[in-house]
């Protein structure tokens, strides 16, 4: 009977099944979406689907405390670079202001 006892345990323990989804994963779905939106990736008949399943997304990661709508989120910060536009654009806008 010891021997039964000392084995029930990992007879007990849940085997993991498959891929696991985080949080983390969650928030970078979102973040995604945010990406392919500000490129024009999605056709204007998906908008409404995308949109509405990014909010539902958000408010999921809201509240799981995963994310804060009050912050903007990385891809609303700095717009991707273009490759036509090198990075010194600041300067030449600086140039056009003083003449």
């Amino acid at each position: 009977m010891a021997d039964t006892d000392q084995q029930a345990p990992a007879q007990e323990a849940p085997a993991q099944q498959g891929p696991q989804i985080t949080v983390a994963d969650l928030v970078l779905t979102a973040q995604i979406l945010q990406t392919g939106a500000a490129r024009g990736l999605f056709k204007p008949e998906e908008f409404k689907t995308v949109g509405d399943f990014y909010e539902r997304l958000v408010a999921f990661l809201e509240s799981a405390g995963a994310i804060s709508r009050q912050a903007p989120a990385p891809a609303e910060e700095a717009p991707a670079p273009q490759a036509e536009e090198p990075k010194e654009n600041t300067s030449v806008k600086t140039r056009r202001k003083a003449q």
